[in-house]
């Protein structure tokens, strides 16, 4: 590359002024004579260097050649080569700057490119000696396809999380222009997505498209979800005629026609109404052959809204009816930009009179050599592809969520002060740890389903697992707005309830009373520990259980029981039986034991036995024996 130093554009603001006038002083007397002014370039250039001037004025650009790409609901994009009359350019002073191109195809509407310069590739030098590069243009919005996030989203319509994206990335400015409902979403993730990708999904799945609107100073970002909010180009009147290259002429001009599905059935699964399903159900209006036959019937309809499936569903057919019927032609009306719509006078398609069309996309071609003072050379034409305007426009639903495949590390979280915290459903609230922006309140959560073992109504198993502990996340279907609790997880501030290895051997489970310490529990344990096996139950507080039929314990070995206060042994019906089948029974009070049957009493205390009835009858088979030092008979 040469070593020549770059010309300092500093010092020509003021020359350039002056030529300026001095260049739309002569194009005036000009256009008066001949109707045009054979040095005026068809291209002209903006841009932080200043406009576009004088040919070989010192220190300005010219665009030679143009390339764009313009598609309803994609970043456009300008390949633009430019010479330079300012020596070799630094990339900072166009990299990431903003550069409009205007192609003045007609004296009454200018048709602006502006975006912002992406690359900047030096391409060599004239035969002239000036410097020329490749600049690739394209929209802001274009840098969001360079940022990638994990975050998530809650209680917010789809315009207001673009609000929040737009916002945040400095895009400005934009509109939306939203005809149909605007439902709130209880829970949206972005997921290793780039934030454009991520945009442009929640934009099929709500059958919203997006357009630009250029000026010389901007380009507006257009969100809508109908063919309304489409402009006329600022002639919309054009003819199909085989030869020309007026502004109004169409000499390429055919429809096309291409099978597609007929019918579209969305179904989804509500928890909160297991008994009624998402069933959308949409067909086609269009009367392609056999598209009766062609169906589509996907799971799940990743919605638990009636009405969103059913809007879905008539996106879907919406978008093949306009896919498969779109028209192409080629032209010579810059102002040809999707979101833009124009007539086709006597429409050889439709043989209408009068047939009004909305452009989908649009290529763009354009070559000017007036920047080194040749009075010809200049050249623009188009190709595009249209639907009819009374097609409604919709975006196929080719950016899937992300699967969300594996297992996630999620913590509990709820109001402050409280340890548990779930709703009716048994759901609980977690942050999912991919996504750092996150506050650890509960308001910055969903309600979470918690898989458990088994679950009826009203029977199962349930186990809500508390603020603050770690859990194991998973999707349903992989769907990563639909986030459930799989599990929980120990980490190296939540040890394990058994220690490992001393404690190895034990499974089972143990609680902690609310708000208690480490020494408030109750746990059902076993030890498997050979030699030592051992089932252990303990109760924090109270032990009830509740047997509606029979009961049978079996001791190979000793039973103990050691109780701290009092004892209550009641049989309701039937009678109780002890026995010792070959040993004795002893029943041991320190100061009374009493055995009572209706109003008879007998009574052992540490000072004797005393016996109590109306009617004491002794009966021996052999000998009855009395000893006492006294003996008292009372008849």
């Amino acid at each position: 590359m040469s070593s020549t130093t770059p010309t300092s554009i500093s010092g020509t603001a003021n020359k350039a002024s002056q030529a300026r006038d001095a260049v739309q002083g002569v194009r005036s007397v000009l256009d008066s004579i001949s109707g045009a002014d054979p040095l005026s370039p068809l291209m002209e250039t903006s841009s932080p260097l200043g406009e576009d001037f004088l040919p070989n004025q010192s220190g300005s650009l010219h665009a030679i050649a143009l390339n764009a790409h313009e598609s309803i609901s994609q970043p456009f994009h300008v390949s633009l080569t430019i010479v330079t009359t300012a020596g070799q350019l630094s990339p900072d002073l166009l990299l990431y700057n903003p550069f409009c191109v205007t192609i003045k195809r007609s004296p009454s509407a200018d048709r602006h490119f502006n975006g912002v310069v992406q690359r900047m590739t030096p391409v060599g030098k004239t035969e002239r000696g000036r410097w020329t590069y490749q600049l690739e243009i394209v929209p802001r919005l274009w840098f969001l396809s360079q940022s990638e996030d994990c975050r998530i989203f809650q209680n917010q319509s789809v315009d207001q999380i673009l609000t929040t994206l737009l916002s945040e990335h400095g895009i400005q400015p934009f509109e939306f222009k939203i005809y149909g409902d605007k439902p709130v979403r209880e829970y949206t993730t972005q997921f290793n997505e780039t934030t454009l990708g991520f945009m442009h999904r929640l934009l099929q799945e709500e059958g919203w498209f997006y357009f630009f609107e250029h000026s010389k100073s901007e380009h507006k970002l257009i969100i809508t979800d109908r063919n309304e909010s489409f402009l006329p180009v600022s002639r919309p009147l054009h003819r199909v005629v085989p030869k020309g290259n007026n502004v109004d002429i169409i000499d390429q001009w055919g429809g096309g026609s291409a099978t597609a599905h007929g019918q579209v059935t969305l179904t989804d699964y509500d928890p909160s109404r297991p008994a009624v399903p998402i069933h959308a159900q949409e067909v086609t209006l269009s009367t392609t052959a056999g598209a009766a036959t062609r169906k589509v019937a996907r799971w799940p309809a990743l919605t638990k809204d009636q009405k969103t499936a059913d809007r879905r569903a008539r996106s879907h057919i919406e978008h093949a009816e306009a896919s498969s019927s779109l028209c192409r032609g080629h032209g010579y009306d810059p102002e040809f930009m999707p979101g833009r719509r124009f007539q086709i006078e006597s429409d050889p398609l439709t043989g209408n009179e009068m047939t009004e069309y909305a452009l989908q996309s649009v290529s763009h071609l354009a070559s000017d050599n007036t920047w080194a003072g040749q009075s010809s050379g200049a050249h623009y034409d188009c190709s595009f592809s249209c639907f009819l305007q009374a097609t409604p426009w919709r975006e196929p639903a080719n950016n899937a969520r992300p699967a969300m495949t594996g297992i996630f590390s999620g913590v509990v979280i709820g109001p402050k002060g409280q340890q548990i915290h779930a709703d009716s459903l048994g759901r609980i609230k977690v942050r999912i740890i991919f996504d750092h922006r996150k506050e650890t309140s509960s308001g910055f959560a969903t309600w979470v389903r918690v898989i458990q073992p088994w679950a009826g109504d009203s029977w199962g198993w349930q186990h809500l697992p508390r603020v603050g502990t770690e859990v194991a996340v998973a999707f349903m279907n992989g769907d990563p707005d639909e986030p459930v609790v799989i599990g929980g997880l120990y980490n190296q501030s939540m040890q394990p309830v058994f220690a490992v290895p001393s404690e190895q051997t034990k499974s089972g489970f143990r609680s902690r009373s609310v708000h208690g310490s480490s020494s408030e529990f109750s746990e059902l344990s076993i030890d498997d520990n050979k030699g030592q096996e051992k089932i252990y139950l303990r109760s924090q507080r109270d032990l009830q259980t509740y047997v509606l039929n029979d009961r049978k314990t079996d001791i190979d070995g000793y039973s103990t029981t050691n109780i701290e206060k009092d004892v209550s042994l009641t049989t309701k019906k039937g009678s109780m039986t002890v026995t010792s089948e070959t040993g004795a029974v002893t029943i041991q009070a320190e100061t009374e034991i009493t055995l009572k049957v209706g109003a008879s009493t007998l009574r052992l205390t540490q000072d004797g036995i005393t016996l109590n009835s109306d009617k004491i009858t002794g009966t021996a088979g052999n000998t009855i024996t009395f000893l006492g030092s006294t003996i008292h008979l009372n008849g």
